[in-house]
């Protein structure tokens, strides 16, 4: 069954049934990611691009799809409280990732589910004073209220297990949450399943195959070995496990690879995603890696079409970078038209020229990759001036850092206009999944995009992209309705 994207997932239709919604929020810009507002269409006024209008939107979408359990990635720990303090109000409890800039998030509704050990035993409760942990901006640094939304200074709250509930309920892995829950019944006391884990990934971006298939498979291993111990010896170690979130790849990955048939051998190759370089020639493991979790449904192979894009972006790639991964001659020309904006002889920017280029682009001096960048080329000079080389050569590395988006902002700002050509295709991507184990069944899983209604559209055919003034982040979510499957015969 296919669900309406603009629906509530169904309730609870029996006993043993609960929904699940997964969403890359994009950075909250509260505290952090002043830069948001470079990946917005020119056509969205400012004050769309704040996280006090991002925040409504995300609160709207999530709480209408009314989850059992959110998973969020790209979460602020320093601002995790007040950003989604709508979901404390709203029932949840929380666990955050204890260690990253942009971390993932695992809440519950605590009417249907309360975190427990692998046994099912009550988990402990957190720690009175958790830590937290400052962050470095890595465009600049990091700062409060940039937006002017507000919303770091919202009312705090108390939520039951941030960031990270550490032990038995909770554990971390590189760039994977495992959260620990066990369902509830109307009387708050456990319904009789077995615990349900589940793993919330943001795994790693860019030519990094290796490792996303190493997080997936040291999460599910975690998963694997907490329910062996916590289990009789002779038991079925496999579980009720749900692995969901950004996997920032898609295609025919090592990890869908280890997740649908519990293997991925030397000999794999990954294939069908257009990002990713030499995948045919890239072996991944030089041994076999298995994993005893059980054997994983993708919850929407069975959607004619699948899931369909969970990313909507302009293309930029081809238009900015070359196969061997420099600068098109499209962008160096605009770049040289861009450097003549800004250039009061032809030659040469001066520190003021250079000033005014940084405030007009990062909005204010001393913040963003650029600044840097544009600092250490005059040391490489020796003179406070850049000339058109070391101007090209700062934008060569926000292309070889995947910043595309940046990069067209910057020249709408400079020269009027960027490299994307409006209502040209856009680029789409599916780097969003919800896979479930053998353990669960899949009653209906919603839409990311409701085909046909005139946003969508809008999106499809390159005349908008993500985000936008309607949607707060790059990222389109998934979800699903969700049953423990029957106990098999023999099993506990």
């Amino acid at each position: 069954m296919l669900l309406p994207a603009s629906a509530p997932l169904p309730q609870p239709t029996t006993a043993s049934s609960f929904s699940l919604i997964s969403l890359n929020v994009l950075l909250p810009n509260s505290h952090d990611g002043w830069w948001i507002y470079k990946y917005y269409p020119p056509s969205v006024a400012a004050a769309e691009t704040t996280w006090s209008a991002r925040s409504r939107l995300l609160e709207e979408l999530l709480l209408i799809a009314d989850a059992d359990i959110i998973c969020l990635q790209e979460c602020c720990a320093a601002s995790f409280e007040s950003d989604f303090s709508f979901l404390q109000r709203a029932g949840y409890a929380a666990s955050l990732l204890g260690k990253g800039r942009m971390r993932p998030a695992t809440l519950w509704k605590t009417s249907r589910f309360a975190l427990c050990d692998a046994a099912g035993a009550p988990a402990p409760p957190p720690p009175e004073t958790p830590p937290h942990e400052t962050t470095t901006d890595a465009e600049g640094p990091a700062a409060a209220g940039h937006d002017g939304g507000g919303a770091a200074d919202a009312e705090e709250c108390e939520w039951a297990a941030l960031p990270a509930t550490r032990g038995v309920a909770v554990t971390q892995g590189d760039r994977t949450l495992i959260t620990t829950l066990h369902l509830l019944g109307e009387d708050g006391s456990p319904r009789g399943t077995p615990p349900l884990f589940v793993v919330n990934c943001h795994l790693t971006a860019g030519q990094e195959a290796r490792r996303r298939l190493s997080q997936v498979h040291d999460a599910l291993d975690r998963v694997r070995k907490q329910r062996a111990k916590a289990l009789p010896k002779g038991h079925d170690p496999r579980a009720p496990c749900v692995v969901c979130g950004d996997f920032n790849s898609q295609g025919s990955t090592a990890v869908r690879e280890l997740l649908l048939r519990g293997e991925v051998l030397p000999s794999f190759r990954e294939s069908g995603d257009p990002t990713e370089r030499d995948q045919a020639g890239t072996a991944l493991t030089s041994k076999p890696k298995r994993q005893g979790v059980g054997a994983f449904t993708d919850v929407y192979e069975r959607v004619e079409g699948g899931c369909g894009p969970t990313l909507v972006a302009p293309t930029l790639q081809p238009l900015m970078q070359r196969e061997d991964g420099g600068v098109t001659d499209l962008l160096r020309a605009a770049l040289a038209e861009a450097f003549l904006t800004l250039s009061a002889d032809g030659e040469t920017l001066s520190l003021e020229e250079q000033r005014r280029w940084l405030v007009a682009v990062n909005k204010e001096e001393g913040r963003g990759s650029e600044w840097r960048a544009a600092a250490a080329a005059r040391e490489v000079r020796g003179s406070d001036s850049l000339d058109l080389h070391a101007f090209v050569g700062v934008y060569e590395a926000e292309v070889a850092q995947g910043k595309f988006w940046g990069v067209e902002h910057d020249l709408r700002v400079l020269r009027g206009e960027g490299v994307a050509q409006h209502g040209a295709p856009p680029f789409t991507a599916t780097f969003d999944y919800l896979y479930c184990s053998d353990a669960i069944e899949v009653l209906g899983v919603r839409a990311p995009l409701d085909r046909g209604e005139p946003r969508a559209e809008a999106l499809l055919k390159g005349e908008s992209w993500l985000p936008n003034e309607w949607h707060a982040s790059d990222h389109l979510p998934v979800g699903a309705a969700l049953a423990f499957a029957p106990k098999r015969s023999g099993s506990e």
